[in-house]
């Protein structure tokens, strides 16, 4: 007796071998009446679907993508490549296939969030760096398929979270410099429009009477400028200590501050505690984020999500990592000596 083939059954209803294949193999953009017909079809020709090429079409399907947003890789910023490398050593454990997409504004703009999942069979999705403003952050708040955002803050029940305590661990770096003596704290923020900006202003804002807030896009360049500018326009008559939040910010103040010979009279601290923090000359008083922690929550909770519908959100713990830059007096004897 001659096997029946899945060609037979396209032929027997008259619709394409493709989309025999994507009935058998549970894809969910076919309708109940062609599921009904090509079921009925392979009943009455006694066609059995091969498991073992069944079951290949299905490895194929179980794709993760991760999404970063706007990379700028700056010298001794790693945190997109640790996000990067982190997502795949974590997905290597498993029987996922593995997407990276770079995107910026105006990508999202020519193509969205739901599109590019469709054009390359997502079936889950991890995404950061994304701003309020971005057609993709605003696309997430209906977006129903499986997702972890690192880092961000989606009003969506649908949408898993990993991230850092933001607004906790800005607001302990706030109080460590009041409990050394830092009484008159700037707060240089990013931008407006980033969800981690805004947590960590709120956690300063949290832990201070006697707040000053200004915005340098997170950029040593422009934190630098605004150091120059600040102390020609203003000096630093009462201020104390500066909170970037982020390192490459606080660096552009450090380096503003070597020039200005402010080094030992105004404490700088930052947030995220990259390869440079360290080497800075003052060595920099900062938070650091555990991205490795991050990456492998992201892929667990991820996986999780698609395999069992439960979605979580979840904080990973950081760290105060004190140095050289908040200690008045190890400055003053570091330029004495």
């Amino acid at each position: 007796m001659k096997k029946v083939t899945i060609k037979d059954v396209a032929l027997h209803t008259g619709l394409s071998v493709s989309t025999i294949s994507r009935v058998f193999n549970n894809y969910g953009d076919i309708s109940d009446k062609t599921i009904k017909k090509v079921n009925l079809a392979a009943k009455e020709l006694g066609y059995t679907p091969n498991s073992a090429a069944k079951q290949l079409s299905s490895k194929k399907k179980k794709i993760i993508a991760l999404i970063l947003n706007e990379i700028n890789v700056t010298p001794g910023v790693a945190m997109p490549l640790e996000v990067l490398g982190g997502v795949v050593d974590n997905l290597d454990k498993t029987d996922y296939e593995f997407v990276f997409y770079a995107t910026n504004s105006t990508k999202q703009k020519q193509k969205s969030l739901k599109q590019f999942c469709n054009e390359r069979d997502i079936t889950g999705l991890i995404i950061q760096g994304l701003r309020i403003s971005d057609p993709y952050y605003q696309e997430l708040a209906t977006f129903d398929l499986p997702t972890v955002a690192i880092d961000l803050d989606i009003e969506n029940d649908k949408v898993g979270t990993v991230s850092t305590d933001n607004v906790k661990a800005a607001f302990e770096m706030t109080r460590l410099l009041i409990e050394l003596g830092h009484k008159n704290i700037i707060f240089i923020n990013g931008t407006k429009v980033a969800t981690v900006a805004q947590e960590r202003e709120s956690g300063y804002l949290a832990a201070t009477d006697n707040s000053q807030i200004f915005y340098a896009n997170f950029s040593e360049n422009e934190a630098y400028q605004w150091a120059i500018d600040y102390a020609k326009n203003k000096g630093f008559k009462k201020e104390d200590a500066v909170f970037a939040a982020s390192d490459i910010m606080a660096i552009g103040i450090i380096k503003a501050f070597r020039k200005l010979n402010l080094v030992n009279k105004v404490a700088v601290a930052g947030f995220d505690d990259i390869t440079l923090a360290s080497y800075i000359t003052p060595s920099l008083t900062t938070v650091r984020q555990d991205i490795k922690k991050i990456t492998e929550y992201a892929v667990k909770d991820l996986i999780c999500q698609i395999e069992s519908g439960e979605i979580k959100h979840r904080f990973v713990p950081f760290q105060i990592i004190e140095r050289e830059s908040t200690n008045m007096n190890m400055n003053m004897n570091m330029n004495m000596s």
